[in-house]
């Protein structure tokens, strides 16, 4: 099981590589063909298409709680725990709920704290799932799949996004439309004077973080870590397919739903994706090679 896990993220990232090459030559082109300034579709797919992946933090912060009211832990313990579900479920309600509203959702609302009601209970619910079946694991160390699988998340939204478009500064392609003066950028080509474009056109720093794509990291995660169900209760193996099926689908719906309105290119998407799957991977293979998790007792 473990070697057909690993080699479906070797597939998608050759897969998404290829795609990462061709944007390399039309990513312009592409988006030409595509763009329709805030489509209702795409708007809506955008706006939700980050929350199965964020989920993932609500769904790990609820398993913190299974564990932290345990009595067989010492009482220090017991408080990290929770402390770790309340910083899992609280950055999972924030980096969801910024979505709804504002430069990449709907405009018209002055207030972003509106989005973050919505993602409270969405949210909560995904912490009260992650608690039941957490309650219901087989394997009394699963917190530490739950530990590895929330640092690769961590490291694939933060270094692995955050810090590359604060690198590379790539124009979005909805503003290089609205602004007839501002000139695209490839990605590989880091644009050094955005602060001074910022300025000229009135533009809001979002604009220029379009390489690469957050919200295709974050929803690609989830297809891919629905791969590890297994090691939380063998019985959760008829799940994984469909999950990972509708997982990916809803992936490549959220990719061509930002290329659609303009906010990424088909190099921003592929890169976001190839980032989420390497993180993955790394995670599998350390995954795999920790005795405790015992996954040799899942039947193939």
């Amino acid at each position: 099981m473990t070697k057909r896990r690993n080699l479906i993220y070797f597939i998608l990232l050759g897969f998404f590589l290829c795609t990462f090459i061709v944007g390399s030559f039309f990513d312009y082109e592409i988006n030409n063909a595509l763009f329709s300034n805030k489509n209702t579709f795409g708007l809506i797919i955008s706006v939700l298409g980050t929350i199965p992946g964020y989920g993932l933090f609500a769904f790990i912060g609820g398993g913190a709680i299974s564990y932290g009211l345990r009595k067989e832990y010492k009482s220090w313990l017991r408080v990290i725990f929770f402390v770790l579900a309340i910083a899992c479920y609280a950055s999972a309600v924030y980096f969801s709920g910024k979505e709804f509203f504002g430069p990449n959702g709907f405009t018209g609302v002055t207030s972003e704290i509106l989005g973050y009601v919505i993602a409270l209970p969405i949210m909560a619910g995904i912490s009260l799932l992650g608690w039941r079946i957490t309650n219901k694991c087989e394997n009394k160390d699963i917190w530490i799949l739950y530990l590895i699988v929330l640092i690769a998340l961590i490291v694939a939204f933060v270094p692995g996004c955050t810090l590359i478009k604060a690198i590379f500064h790539r124009p979005r392609f909805r503003s290089v439309m609205a602004v007839q003066d501002l000139e695209y950028y490839p990605w590989y080509i880091r644009c050094s004077n955005y602060e001074t474009l910022m300025n000229s056109y009135g533009l809001v720093s979002e604009e220029f973080k379009s390489f690469p794509s957050g919200h295709s990291c974050v929803s690609f995660s989830f297809p891919l870590v629905a791969l590890f169900l297994p090691y939380i209760n063998k019985d959760y193996k008829k799940y994984v397919l469909p999950l990972f099926v509708c997982g990916l689908a809803w992936s490549l719906l959220v990719m061509f739903s930002r290329m659609l309105v303009g906010a990424h290119y088909l190099s921003d998407v592929s890169m976001g994706a190839i980032i989420s799957a390497t993180c993955m991977l790394i995670s599998s293979i350390v995954i795999q090679n920790n005795k405790k998790l015992n996954i040799e007792n899942i039947n193939e």
